[in-house]
């Protein structure tokens, strides 16, 4: 078995379904012994990533595998690739390649790659084993472990997946400074949400370091996805299917945040939501006596800090209402909300009336 350095950042402790994460920079040289590690009856691979992932990692990706005869498979960029229909044209390539059943399928992309790839791991042969490669701070900071992916509809994000626990995660932080500026601040909005949920210590890590985080710091970018990916683990080992009450304090900023995605058709990043999702949840936590005053105020002045704008932008509060409640945590067709109750505390979750929602959205709109 090749020697494995350097030792995974954390594992994500699942038992049978447990599997290491790799941070840090030039991990991705190493990706080939890895895989081979971990999966060492593996029969080949597939590498599936996104055209413009592909031009800048899909050589050094390829060339590290190359003792497991990878094939290479490329799918639109951006979020519209998330779909039915791209998922069907995926699994067409998996067969295309010649995948089994011992075969892997390594994403190697963003958040929508890891997604898109593995859902068509989780349903092709009734299951193949997929490695995570996420080469965006979205995808390291949060998306790569947990198991959850999905492909969205016209309703709504995320509407149709699975549950598909990686084998590993290789998340590279040397990929991080390719990054635009504001790709890097929408990534950091998921690793706020985890210090405001779980982690006082690391709100205060962004807090204090965002100027080195936004810049590219590969130092402050490891330590604050290791971190972040730590708080979620710890979610997801205590709830692995969101049964338990406990997995779904992660969707915190996401009911609203999805909407507004949706609705800026892809304007937006998700990141960007996301932020305006917690605030607007934020608010409503204030409103209700549940989260102190300052404690708003702080969430907003990390998220100025990362030049993330924290207002709803100009869209119509009814039309926000329509598509959040599509939302999954919806039930009943009442919409039910993750609100905070402190920095660093376990959010709850609670109905919120329409009356209630329209206002805070309407209090929280840019005029």
């Amino acid at each position: 078995m090749p020697a494995l350095n350097p030792p995974p950042a954390l594992t994500v402790n699942l038992g049978e379904r447990g599997y290491p994460v790799y941070v840090g920079p030039r991990v991705l040289e190493g990706l080939g012994a890895l895989v081979e590690a971990h999966t060492p009856d593996a029969t080949g691979c597939v590498v599936v990533t996104s055209e413009s992932v592909n031009r800048l990692y899909g050589g050094p990706t390829v060339e590290s595998l190359q003792r497991l005869k990878p094939k290479l498979v490329t799918v639109p960029d951006g979020e519209g690739a998330k779909t039915w229909d791209q998922a069907g044209a995926l699994i067409g390539g998996l067969v295309e390649a010649g995948m089994d059943r011992k075969g892997v399928v390594v994403a190697l992309g963003g958040g929508t790659v890891g997604d898109l790839a593995g859902f068509a791991a989780s349903i092709y042969l009734r299951g193949v084993r997929v490695v995570q490669v996420p080469t965006t701070l979205l995808g390291q900071a949060d998306s790569c472990i947990g198991g959850k992916t999905a492909v969205n509809l016209s309703e709504a994000k995320n509407l149709v997946g699975s549950f598909h626990q990686p084998s590993l995660v290789a998340a590279d932080t040397g990929l991080l400074g390719s990054l635009p500026r504001r790709e890097v601040a929408s990534g950091l909005a998921e690793v706020v949400k985890h210090g405001v949920i779980a982690d006082g210590a690391l709100l205060r890590l962004v807090e204090e370091r965002s100027r080195e985080l936004l810049g590219g710091d590969e130092e402050a970018l490891a330590e604050a996805v290791t971190r972040s990916l730590a708080v979620k683990a710890s979610f997801v080992e205590g709830d692995e299917r969101e049964t338990r009450g406990l997995r779904v304090c992660l969707n915190y900023g996401h009911t609203v945040g999805h909407a507004v995605e949706r609705l800026s058709g892809g304007e937006v990043r998700h990141g960007e939501a996301v932020a305006v999702g917690m605030d607007v949840a934020a608010s409503l936590a204030v409103n209700r006596g549940i989260l102190p005053e300052q404690a708003l105020s702080r969430q907003r002045h990390v998220l100025s800090g990362i030049e993330l704008n924290t207002r709803v932008p100009g869209m119509d509060a009814r039309e926000l209402l329509r598509v959040a409640r599509r939302d999954k945590k919806a039930q009943g067709g009442q919409i039910r909300f993750i609100l905070p109750t402190g920095i660093g505390s376990r959010p709850v979750l609670e109905e919120v009336p329409e009356a209630e929602l329209i206002g805070a959205l309407e209090e929280n709109m840019i005029e």
